[in-house]
């Protein structure tokens, strides 16, 4: 027998598989979602989803991963380095905002969502995997390498990094009915401001 095609005419079948799986984290724990289930949705058969995944497990990884918005990461580390040069007024901020903070809508409403739901623990250590990626980078970028309290900073990373998840969970408990932006500058510029003085002083050592 042949191998099942690994994609479609229209979307990869392992695509479809990871939306589906994504759309029904939501509301059900992976423990609960079955692979009869998820080829229901995606249309295909059991042998096509055994081509591309191991298990229910292994597509809850790679869903999760691909709903990840790779460009929040960046784009926090990129507004820390500017505000590390000025304490930027509110009206820069918002232009900061603009410039550095620009992200898919949809992916970061997906994660809002998965970080509400009965799934948040592993949305959560998937995030935060990946903001660890990141973080050489992002400290790599601060100006001066001089003198640094590592530890200071790592601490004000995973601080930043949970009020953000915090306030990414929250609106999904809200539907998503307010604006990131919104949310953003409920507490800008003078949030980020602090945590700019406080990197700063970490920077000194």
């Amino acid at each position: 027998m042949g191998r099942p095609r690994k994609d479609s005419a229209e979307q990869p079948v392992s695509e479809r598989l990871e939306r589906a799986m994504l759309r029904r984290m939501f509301d059900e724990p992976v423990a609960a979602i079955t692979v009869r289930a998820l080829i229901a949705d995606a249309h295909c058969n059991r042998s096509t989803f055994y081509y591309h995944f191991n298990g229910v497990d292994e597509i809850a990884d790679a869903a999760v991963e691909r709903a990840i918005p790779y460009e929040l990461p960046l784009a926090i580390a990129s507004m820390m380095v500017a505000y590390t040069d000025a304490s930027p007024s509110p009206q820069r901020f918002d232009e900061l905002l603009h410039d550095h903070a620009t992200v898919v809508p949809e992916q970061v409403d997906t994660l809002c969502l998965l970080l509400n739901g009965p799934n948040s623990a592993l949305a959560e250590r998937k995030v935060r995997d990946a903001l660890s990626e990141v973080y050489p980078s992002i400290v790599a970028a601060l100006p001066g390498d001089d003198g640094r309290d590592e530890l200071a900073l790592r601490v004000i990373f995973t601080y930043a990094s949970s009020a953000i998840l915090g306030l990414m969970a929250y609106r999904g408990s809200i539907g998503l009915g307010v604006p990131v932006e919104r949310m953003i500058g409920a507490v800008a510029p003078e949030v980020p401001q602090a945590l700019i003085a406080c990197i700063r002083r970490a920077m000194r050592g």
